[in-house]
């Protein structure tokens, strides 16, 4: 027997590394292909420094502990700051708790179940969403799983290595997320049950007392934190209520769509069964792990939903906490049936795994929003965000674009606005929009407070509208200008330029163009932007409709303002002199430009080239 488990237990270790890299393998398959959202630009946010004092100091006014956000910005300045950087820090925190899950199973049940168990932590979709993602979630669960496993191991038997990582990993863990304190009430009642005799329980019970003190700094933080969390919706307002259709998406996280027999195996994982002469014998004993991770998963679902309804913290990433548990359950639980019947649920449970997906939410394109707003706007105009939290996102994605600290750019959050001035925050706005005579508003609301009024009512017109999709959801991005009092020329009878403005930029020109409708058009116009050398030829240019097909002249109406944006590609080694700027409208099926001011095309100045 003991030469069996011995080479079973020399299998497993050859075996566990095989799952660890296809597990790594499942995390990293397009790990960066979505954009940051909301959570991950608010970690950025929270994360940004520049030491660790700085970051501590900024998390006792948010609501979460500092442990991850620490690492965050140690991560950061070891490897930067970009997507797949950060998300990679989730990605190894999970390769930790997979290897935890796998050793806490091994110890207690067998080899094989520690395998088993790992596996379907590997393929278990809600933590590989969140494995992909810039936010605490993985940590708390590996931490979790870390002081599980010591906790057991030095209930089983005391000694100093288990007893300083059970405390060390259970700190980690309180410092990492407040939920963590479920799993340690779990352990306190799991102890005050089956620990014994009295000496080892009260040895048991002094640990406990020192966690406690080791926390109680952080508790200070968290009494304060909670004072002030539900009077600040721009925090909280991202958890579910406690409905049907909430739960229904808590289980499908948790035990997937396929619950039936995934539940099952779990239940099945509480108790022991062994086979002779094909009978099998079942045994409830011994209670000490089996208890336990009954504990761990009963416990926290029920105080989570219990507290919901006054405290609202229902999240589907919340319940993380007791992923290891059930994958730990369900190993065993499939290792409870039968050889033939374990190879056959097994590779049902893998099939169905690797074939479906039970946890996913699809991010805003903020990364795609980003781009368009850095494609069309003009020198430092000024970036109004309503998109609630989601602002910290978009923020991080134009800064990586540009290169720069976000923090630098004219970009206003208007959700923390309203927060920060409340009934002052219309005259704050007016205030900040005075002195310019265009900006961009991305939106994503429902005009509750009338800010569209209010912009329209200070003599602002929206002249262009770029448009990104969120499942059924449209986000809005708006420029805005004040109408110019003069007119630049008239393109026939149909277009007039009122306002034109034009940068060089590296190796381009960027042309901005505030054209009037002055008839509604019926065909579809196209505008170049060109520039000519001093004998009168023409050595670059940009042909397009209006704002790159997105503002087609068609759509037009008499008396619209649109906005139109060219970048002109400067071919290398252009000699370097003075070139005039010109622009002229045409139809692609006949080259004939519309006369402009009674001329081919308007010049709109000289450039002079390097």
């Amino acid at each position: 027997m003991i030469t069996f488990r011995m080479r079973a237990a020399r299998q497993a270790t050859l075996l566990f590394p095989l799952i660890a890299i296809f597990a790594l393998f499942i995390r990293l398959w397009h790990i960066e292909r979505e954009s940051f959202w909301a959570d991950e630009g608010w970690t950025m946010l929270l994360a940004k420094g520049p030491s660790l004092v700085d970051v501590a100091r900024t998390m006792a006014e948010d609501q979460h502990p500092p442990l991850y956000f620490m690492l965050m910005r140690l991560w950061m300045d070891a490897f930067g700051d970009s997507v797949f950087m950060t998300r990679l820090l989730s990605t190894f925190w999970s390769l930790i708790g997979i290897a935890a899950v796998y050793r806490l199973s091994a110890d207690w049940f067998s080899p094989l179940a520690g395998l088993v168990a790992a596996l379907l932590l590997a393929l278990t979709d809600n933590e590989i969403m969140l494995a992909r993602e810039a936010r605490h979630y993985t940590q708390l669960a590996a931490l979790a799983a870390l002081s599980a496993l010591f906790y057991l191991r030095y209930v089983r038997r005391a000694h100093p290595a288990s007893g300083i990582a059970w405390l060390l990993s259970s700190i980690a863990l309180l410092y990492t997320h407040y939920l963590g304190v479920l799993l340690i009430a779990v352990q306190v009642l799991h102890a005050f049950l089956v620990v014994r005799p009295l000496r080892r329980l009260l040895d048991v019970s002094f640990r406990f007392a020192a966690l406690g003190i080791a926390f109680l700094p952080q508790f200070g933080v968290f009494l304060m934190q909670s004072s002030v969390r539900y009077t600040r919706p721009i925090i909280f307002q991202s958890t579910f209520p406690n409905t049907p259709e909430t739960l229904t998406m808590v289980r499908t996280d948790l035990i997937g769509t396929h619950f039936g027999l995934t539940g099952a195996l779990a239940l099945l994982g509480l108790c022991y069964v062994s086979y002779r002469f094909g009978r099998a014998r079942w045994r409830w004993r011994p209670l000490t792990p089996t208890l336990f991770l009954a504990l761990w998963v009963v416990l926290p679902i029920v105080v989570i939903i219990g507290i919901n309804e006054r405290f609202p913290i229902l999240t589907t990433r919340n319940f993380l906490l007791v992923t290891p548990a059930l994958a730990v359950l369900i190993g065993h639980g499939l290792l409870n049936l039968d050889r033939t019947a374990q190879r056959v649920v097994l590779a049902v449970l893998v099939f169905v795994n690797l074939t479906t997906i039970d946890a996913y939410h699809i991010k805003p394109p903020w990364r795609e929003v980003a781009r368009t707003w850095l494609t069309y706007r003009e020198a430092d105009e000024a970036l109004l965000m309503d998109i609630w939290v989601d602002d910290f996102a978009l923020r991080y994605h134009i800064g990586q674009a540009l290169k720069v600290a976000p923090e630098t750019l004219p970009l206003i959050s208007l959700p923390a606005w309203r927060e920060m001035y409340r009934e002052h925050f219309f005259a704050h706005v007016q205030a900040y929009l005075e002195p310019r005579d265009a900006f961009w508003l991305v939106y994503w609301g429902k005009n509750e407070d009338g800010l569209l009024d209010f912009l329209l009512q200070r003599g602002f017109v929206r002249t262009a509208e770029l448009t990104a999709l969120h499942y059924d959801n449209v986000i809005y991005l708006w420029r805005y200008e004040r109408p110019p009092q003069g007119r630049l020329a008239t393109f026939g009878n149909l277009f007039a330029l009122e306002r034109a403005t034009f940068t060089q930029e590296s190796n381009h020109m960027r042309v901005a163009l505030l054209w009037r409708a002055l008839d509604t058009p019926a065909l579809d116009y196209s505008v170049s932007a060109f520039l000519l050398n001093s004998a009168g030829q023409l050595v670059a240019q940009h042909d397009g409709a209006p704002l790159d097909g997105k503002a087609p002249t068609s759509a037009w109406r008499a008396g619209d303002l649109k906005f139109d944006s060219h970048r002109i590609a400067l071919p290398p080694g252009l000699p370097s002199g003075e070139y005039t700027l010109g622009v002229k409208i045409y139809w692609y099926v006949d080259p004939t430009p519309l006369r402009a001011n009674g001329a081919e095309y308007i010049a709109l100045g000289t450039v002079r080239l390097p």
